[in-house]
């Protein structure tokens, strides 16, 4: 129960790490606010939690969820706004932010377009951005907070047709280190999670062509690639109080393979 009596926001929680966590913060005890742009996807982490919790004897078998859905799109300042303004009125509070919402396009560079960009960046670095400017307030007033970013390997490694990507992760890691300069007289933690060649909904596509996928799998030194369930404990560590002395780190969970860079 290493997030006993803790609230956690997780964005893109409708699917792969994003629903790993939700559903592993859960079993350690928080409340989580499944949030994702997928709403059916959010909604059956939401009912999976809940029905896992009620059947284990949690607060969901006494008429109290632990987990519930929240539509956003984490680029619009309202939404995001809303979204944390629900939670606390579902739960009291915000203990942990968990900034996992992304996209991808895979464009070579001479094609993308400057709307192309700021898509992803929206997304990828504006939505983490707006995510944590809306719960600080919630943080900075009871001096605690846990926020983890979710980033990638390509924050560090440069991939083909993936620019904007790239600069968004990077952008998001640097971000991190920054706000746990700013934020660490707080009493907030701000790390992140790099995560590996992963199979996710982000990835599906780009992993349906076994010879890409072999392709990975010998570069990778565990020789393998990843799950969302990879990826989730070390999420779950960061925003633990077994990691208060750590701020503004990325753990990469990549299965070794920028150690072969």
């Amino acid at each position: 129960m290493r997030l006993k009596d803790k609230v956690a926001i997780i964005t893109g929680a409708g699917s792969g790490i994003g629903q790993a966590s939700a559903i592993i913060f859960a079993r350690e005890g928080a409340k989580v606010c499944v949030a994702d742009y997928n709403i059916k996807g959010a909604e059956e982490t939401a009912q999976k939690i809940n029905e896992e919790m009620s059947a284990k004897g949690g607060s969901a078998s006494r008429g109290k969820k632990v987990a519930f859905a929240f539509k956003v799109d984490v680029s619009k300042e309202d939404q995001v706004d809303n979204m944390v303004k629900t939670t606390v009125e579902q739960f009291g509070t915000v203990d942990i932010l968990v900034n996992n919402a992304g996209i991808n396009e895979f464009i070579p560079f001479p094609l993308v377009q400057p709307d192309d960009v700021k898509k992803i960046m929206d997304v990828n670095f504006m939505g983490a951005f707006l995510c944590i400017k809306a719960v600080l307030p919630i943080m900075t007033e009871k001096m605690y907070g846990k926020v983890v970013n979710v980033t990638s390997i390509m924050s560090v490694i440069a991939g083909k047709g993936q620019a904007a990507y790239n600069a968004s992760k990077g952008a998001l890691k640097m971000l991190t280190q920054s706000m746990s300069v700013d934020l660490g007289c707080y009493g907030i933690n701000v790390n992140a999670v790099g995560p590996g060649m992963t199979r996710t909904t982000l990835t599906k596509q780009l992993f349906s062509n076994q010879d890409m996928v072999k392709w990975f799998e010998e570069k990778i030194p565990l020789g393998r690639l990843g799950n969302p369930e990879d990826i989730a404990p070390a999420i779950l560590f960061l925003a633990s109080d077994e990691a208060r002395y750590i701020t503004g780190e990325t753990i990469f969970v990549d299965g070794g393979m920028i150690a072969t860079r």
